[in-house]
């Protein structure tokens, strides 16, 4: 099951580039606009292979392309058939980023595999009510495809796609209280998913007026799943919208200890001198505990400490030690903030905020410490959201 989910601030200006290329371009732009824009990408379909076989160089026309394509796959049962739309399909997305698409449902679709049925896997009832949805939602018939949604979704009460795209079709329909009530049930089947906050996000976005209650269903995608690149898109596509700023702390660690593969006992650590040399850096000695710490977990510290893991990995538990243990060294010396360095300053601040370890799992993380971050969202969801909201999200309506 697929959704390409354009994001507002993408189709806003799609929009613009397609009104201006149909000035320019003659009636069939505006047609192919025109039936778009309300949905109807099976009937705008041959209109945009003209389009895109005129105008190959066209970003625009490549795009569309591949988006009708995917409203069309989603009518094919015939395997041989479905196989070949889809390879239509992802060569046309393919074409867009080559022609310097940046979208990410784009680049989704550029790497579909046209080998994976659309529709795979369909068994219970719900699911096969959700796949008519699909398929009345792709030929912009709305009111078939809410009626089946909503079908799919009393059918199975665990079913999030079907309280997703109910949502998605309200939003498309332009009511925002009934997407709003959908996106809200799908949330309640998965609070971990980053979807639906989003969904709710751009509807908030483009039919609402409370661009702070955007900023926040976004936030919430974040906090939801900060390793998904999708996540991301609707919080930056709002701080385009509102001329903000996402820009975590920057805190610059020295380099992880290296243990020598054939002597594991050997456990080297790299310190520049001239990094650490507080005459010329206030404060920068304290980065010695850092590695230090660290070093210690790939000794004995982290059986201690993780006695149920099998074998090492670099965790939240190590990372906020050692950075605890920097802002105790920095504590210690008494150093005025002010001469202290960005990083230092930084980590300081978070640290006085209760929020050294979001940092490190959202903005500092890499594939050992991501492994923590299930258990820590569950405890902490709301100290996670304010972490972005204080100290990554710049500007913007409070």
């Amino acid at each position: 099951m697929r959704r390409w989910k354009r994001g507002t601030a993408i189709c806003v200006a799609f929009l613009g580039l397609a009104l201006g290329s149909a000035s320019a371009q003659g009636d069939e732009a505006a047609r192919a606009n025109a039936l778009f824009t309300a949905g109807k990408r099976i009937d705008a379909l041959p209109l945009y292979e003209d389009l895109a076989k005129a105008h190959p160089n066209e970003m625009l026309y490549a795009e569309r392309l591949g988006d009708c394509l995917g409203a069309q796959a989603a009518q094919v049962s015939d395997p041989a058939e479905l196989k070949a739309v889809l390879t239509r399909e992802r060569d046309a997305a393919k074409h867009a980023v080559e022609l310097g698409d940046t979208a990410e449902y784009i680049r989704m679709m550029a790497n579909i595999d046209p080998n994976q049925p659309l529709y795979a896997g369909v068994v219970s009832p719900g699911k096969a009510l959700l796949a008519e949805a699909e398929k009345a939602y792709t030929a912009g018939d709305f009111s078939t495809a809410m009626a089946k949604y909503t079908a799919a979704a009393e059918a199975d009460p665990q079913l999030y796609e079907a309280r997703l795209y109910a949502g998605d079709t309200a939003y498309v329909q332009r009511d925002l209280a009934s997407a709003a009530k959908w996106f809200a049930r799908a949330i309640a089947v998965d609070p971990n998913r980053e979807t639906a906050y989003r969904y709710w996000g751009d509807a908030i976005l483009k039919y609402g007026s409370d661009p702070a209650a955007a900023r926040g269903k976004f936030i919430d995608a974040i906090v939801a799943e900060p390793y998904n690149r999708l996540a991301w898109q609707g919080l930056k596509q709002w701080a385009q919208i509102e001329k903000a700023v996402l820009l975590a702390p920057k805190i610059d660690r020295p380099a992880p200890p290296v243990v020598d593969a054939k002597k594991p006992n050997n456990i080297d650590i790299t310190i520049d001198a001239n990094a650490t040399d507080d005459k010329q850096h206030p404060g920068a000695s304290a980065w010695m505990m850092y590695s230090l710490i660290r070093a210690g977990y790939r000794g004995d510290e982290f059986k201690k400490n993780l006695p149920n893991e099998k074998q090492y990995r670099h965790s939240l538990l190590e990372e906020s030690a050692a950075l605890s243990g920097v802002v105790e060294s920095i504590k210690n010396q008494g150093i005025k903030r002010d001469s202290l360095d960005e990083s230092l300053r930084n980590l300081l601040d978070l640290n006085d905020a209760g929020m050294l370890d979001c940092w490190i799992l959202i903005s500092g993380a890499d594939q050992g410490i991501a492994q923590d971050y299930d258990a820590y969202r569950k405890a902490h969801r709301q100290l996670l959201r304010d972490y972005l909201s204080r100290f990554v999200v710049h500007g913007g309506p409070n």
